[in-house]
């Protein structure tokens, strides 16, 4: 595995020397001598951590770290000041600016790993979790490849989960991760046969017994991950998202109830 990209912009060789000596054996660093270089260096080397003086001569760290976050390219990349100065104004400045933490001088070499180590995990679990929401993304769109009837239907859920999760006071969290997994609410078709599921006329009774089963294969499907997104809201979440799919059967025609046994009461029009 390649070691993460460090960008260090400092005027002062000798902190460049001394901060290269703490950090060279963990990451691949690269070295700005001042504001404007360090921004060129940036879109060259796409770093995963900036590491950055306060006070240069040709623009100061406030000023670089704006500009990186005005570009949207870069603007996620995790900025550390580096700076003599305790002063709670100039803190203030700096996380205004879109820093994320603060290495004071003379700088301690224990302090400056644990603190670059921490923020690198951080942006670690960043991509983990993009990575997790781009596969469940794919997952739902896979559930629904041979159903032409529900292309945008799945969006629509996802956005009339996350309203009713609001609207029944659930955390921002929990909210965003059932609208995330609501798309896949349908998933378990991915396993009905085509000629039932894009049958153009009514379904027999036997087909019904198939098509009701989709739930059921969306769960056993779903039911072995730990992923909060899969299995669990989190916190007090009433219902894990991988049970939610169980609970009910949107459908047009038939209203006898799900594979679990659960009566509709009146007509239920599907989303």
């Amino acid at each position: 595995m390649s070691r993460p990209r460090v960008l260090i912009i400092d005027d002062e060789p000798s902190n460049l020397g001394l901060l290269r000596q703490i950090l060279k054996e963990e990451y691949n660093l690269f070295f700005a001598k001042g504001g404007e270089e360090g921004l060129a260096a940036v879109g060259r080397h796409e770093p995963a951590l900036i590491m950055l003086d306060v006070r240069m001569p040709d623009m100061d760290g406030y000023e670089v770290c704006r500009r990186l976050k005005a570009d949207p390219a870069h603007a996620g990349i995790p900025v550390l000041f580096i700076t003599a100065s305790d002063n709670a104004d100039s803190e203030s400045q700096g996380f205004e600016a879109g820093g994320v933490d603060y290495i004071y001088k003379p700088v301690c070499p224990s302090t400056v790993r644990a603190r670059v180590r921490n923020h690198l995990s951080l942006v670690r679990l960043d991509q983990l979790e993009c990575s997790y929401r781009t596969a469940i993304v794919m997952l739902s769109e896979a559930g629904h490849y041979n159903d032409t009837d529900t292309g945008v239907h799945i969006w629509r859920m996802a956005a009339y989960a996350r309203a009713l999760a609001d609207a029944a006071g659930w955390s921002p969290e929990q909210s965003d991760l059932l609208g995330l997994a609501a798309p896949m609410h349908d998933m378990g078709k991915i396993g009905i046969p085509d000629h039932i599921l894009k049958k153009p006329g009514p379904l027999t009774e036997e087909e019904w017994i198939i098509m009701r089963s989709h739930p059921r294969i969306g769960y056993e499907i779903l039911r072995r991950s730990d992923a909060p997104h899969l299995s669990h809201g989190g916190g007090d979440c009433p219902a894990p998202p991988r049970e939610m799919g169980r609970l009910r059967l949107s459908r047009r025609r038939d209203r006898r109830g799900d594979p679990r046994g659960v009566a509709d009461r009146g007509h239920r029009r599907r989303l």
